[in-house]
């Protein structure tokens, strides 16, 4: 008798075969849409991973850094000479929440889109001033790119060599594909802090002149020597905006020796100094005595906070026609710095006696027209410190920039906010133009999709950061 199954038991075992692949079919299907799904985020995130970096490293070196030569010229400024005060634009960007056409300018609103120019200086392997640039970052057809024009200087050296933004456009670098969300916040500026001057009697809000008005007084001890100083109106040893140094019957000391032909020996050497105080008429006293706190009556004594950061600027003014002997100041022979002082004519030194604050060094305008303007330095402390003063020096060992003149205007010393940032990503703060130059940061965030359908955005990667800008528009 032969064995055979049952039409019943054939219908089972069908449908418990057909069970079997479909459970099979569905977890092969799964397997593979997860697989796809995660190296769609693999890929998204990683893509806008490597986006974060030159994002990064193009908007933290926004505006102009130390140069060793001359201050920079103003193009990396947006419109930093507008005669409308209300226009004028001392910052190094110009943000669109909009989209951003070949002229720095903002076209038709894109909620998740922002276009983004910055301005930088590139400098060469001295660290002197070679080109002021200008990257456009923006989103096209969801691809994120990156355009570059010279705005002034060499066109040769750098990677920018078109000066027209229309032109760079279209050898743009494509940076990123899939990009659904690119956007830039601001950071709400928080008040700087001005350290000198004035002193906290003073007001400087109401445009009261007076209140920024400063002394430098010659120190005559030791080894420096007097030097005739003036104020605007050639009134001697009187404060002002500005003071000037040098020339006429004080004429800065020369460390030259004609007879010698060379510089004196090194016990015959002397330096001039001179000290800020604020502008008290021409009261006399030596400088340990003009810059301290007598009876709660500020003149100049500055404390410093520990890792507090502080910003120290002035300008310097060069002759507009030759001849000036001042223009033959000859970099790395003659010396001209700026630091701090202590009651004993000192540098600021810790505990354990060692120098923590060292002078920055500065060069004057080197040539006609050119050179003129503001030198800044910012720098923080290790350890609190007080009882210090400003102070200039000046050693001259060529032949004749000693004769010269220098005038030193504006001096002032702030203390900065802190570097933490009050950023709102929900409303997004839109700072007014006279206001700009005080952004020192801003959040960057970009979405990057992977695998999606016209009317999905699939997976998605993310790069979120806050970049600090500290050197956005020092200038005023």
């Amino acid at each position: 008798m032969k064995k055979g199954f049952t039409l019943m038991e054939l219908l089972v075992y069908m449908a418990l075969l057909g069970a079997i692949v479909v459970i099979a079919g569905r977890a092969f299907t799964d397997s593979t849409k997860f697989r796809v799904r995660t190296h769609n985020i693999i890929s998204a995130n990683q893509e806008a991973g490597n986006v974060g970096p030159l994002l990064q490293s193009d908007i933290s070196q926004m505006g102009s850094k130390s140069d060793t030569t001359y201050v920079v010229h103003d193009t990396v400024y947006m419109d930093p000479r507008n005669n409308d005060p209300n226009k004028r634009d001392s910052s190094s960007y110009i943000l669109c929440t909009t989209v951003g056409d070949s002229n720095s300018t903002c076209l038709a609103s894109n909620p998740d889109y922002d276009s983004l120019f910055i301005r930088y200086i590139r400098y060469n392997d001295s660290g002197a001033y070679k080109a002021v640039e200008e990257a456009h970052w923006y989103v096209e057809n969801k691809v994120l790119k990156r355009a570059c024009r010279t705005v002034a200087g060499d066109t040769t050296g750098g990677n920018c060599r078109f000066t027209n933004m229309s032109v760079a456009k279209d050898s743009a670098v494509e940076i990123a594909s899939g990009v659904e969300r690119f956007k830039v916040f601001p950071a709400r500026p928080r008040s700087s802090v001005t350290i000198f001057p004035p002193d906290s009697t003073q007001d400087t809000t109401a445009g009261n002149e007076s209140a920024l008005m400063y002394r430098l007084v010659p120190r005559t001890d030791s080894i420096f020597v007097n030097v005739n100083v003036t104020n605007e109106a050639g009134s001697i040893n009187f404060g002002g905006l500005g003071q000037k140094l040098g020339g006429g019957d004080g004429p800065f000391f020369s460390n030259w020796s004609n007879k010698l032909g060379d510089t004196l020996s090194h016990s015959d050497r002397k330096l001039n100094q001179l000290v800020a105080i604020i502008d008290n008429g021409n009261t006399p006293g030596t400088w340990k005595d003009l810059c301290r706190t007598r009876g709660g009556h500020y003149n100049g004594s500055i404390s410093l906070l520990k890792d507090a950061e502080y910003e120290l600027s002035f300008s310097m003014t060069g002759p507009s026609v030759k001849p000036a002997r001042g223009l033959l100041f000859v970099p790395g022979k003659d010396h001209m710095s700026v630091g701090f002082r202590d009651q004993n004519g000192q540098p600021p030194r810790n505990a354990g006696h060692k120098i923590v604050l060292d002078d920055f060094m500065f060069y004057p305008p080197l040539e006609v027209d050119r050179g003129n303007g503001k030198r800044v330095v910012r720098f923080t402390v290790p350890d609190s410190l007080g009882g210090l003063c400003i102070a200039f020096t000046f050693a001259f060992f060529s032949p004749l920039a000693s004769q010269g003149t220098y005038t030193i205007d504006s001096l002032r010393l702030r203390k900065l906010p802190y570097s933490s940032y009050d950023i709102d990503t929900v409303e997004v703060y839109l700072p007014s133009i006279r206001n700009k130059k005080n952004i020192k940061a801003f959040r960057v965030r970009l979405q990057v999709g992977r695998g999606g359908k016209a009317d999905q955005k699939g997976e998605t990667g993310e790069f979120d950061m806050v970049i600090p800008t500290p050197s956005n528009g020092p200038r005023d």
